[in-house]
């Protein structure tokens, strides 16, 4: 017995022509399998009809607001500690790949001349520059060394105040997650 056309009839739910009714209602007479179909199908209908809508205890959507911001918070959180981690590890990992090449191809000897060499280095550089302030000092006015400093100040505050605003941007947009 071909039950496809009825079943399709039964939970479609569109208007059927009176011959469809006809065909229906003869097939439903005959097979139980349809007929439990049809009944299942009203008993559901009858059940959504007749049950009543409860609204919702006090406070749920603050609550509900509430919950979805931690849970936000939660995993922007976990975004920062997975970037920073992983950064870690990675720091480390390239830190041990050039420290294992610099001991493997120079002595423990040369590897210490060569960090005290570059932190003398370092020192001079920087009496050098103290030397260059001093000079500059005696030789350009005070107002005009004042006007310098306090246009290079000026510059980085600005560009500083330019990248915490577009961070601030970025992460006012939230975390995407897969939810």
């Amino acid at each position: 017995m071909e039950h496809q056309p009825f079943e399709n009839w039964i939970l479609s739910g569109d208007p059927l022509t009176p011959s469809q009714l006809t065909e229906l209602d003869n097939h439903l007479s005959i097979c139980p399998h349809c007929k439990s179909i049809q009944e299942g199908l009203s008993g559901v209908e009858d059940l959504i009809r007749s049950s009543t809508f409860e609204s919702p205890s006090p406070g749920f959507s603050r609550r509900f607001a509430v919950l979805a911001a931690q849970r936000e918070e939660e995993a922007r959180r976990l975004q920062s500690y997975f970037f920073l981690g992983w950064t870690l590890v990675i720091t480390v990992i390239v830190s041990i790949g050039y420290l294992g090449t610099l001991f493997l191809t120079q002595s423990p000897n040369e590897v210490i001349s060569g960090l005290m060499s570059s932190t003398i280095q370092a020192a001079f550089q920087l009496d050098n520059m103290l030397q260059m302030v001093k000079t500059w000092m005696h030789y350009i006015p005070l107002p005009i060394t004042l006007a310098i400093v306090a246009g290079s100040a000026s510059l980085v505050v600005l560009l500083t105040s330019g990248w915490i605003i577009s961070v601030w941007k970025v992460s006012t947009q939230g975390v995407k997650t897969n939810e």
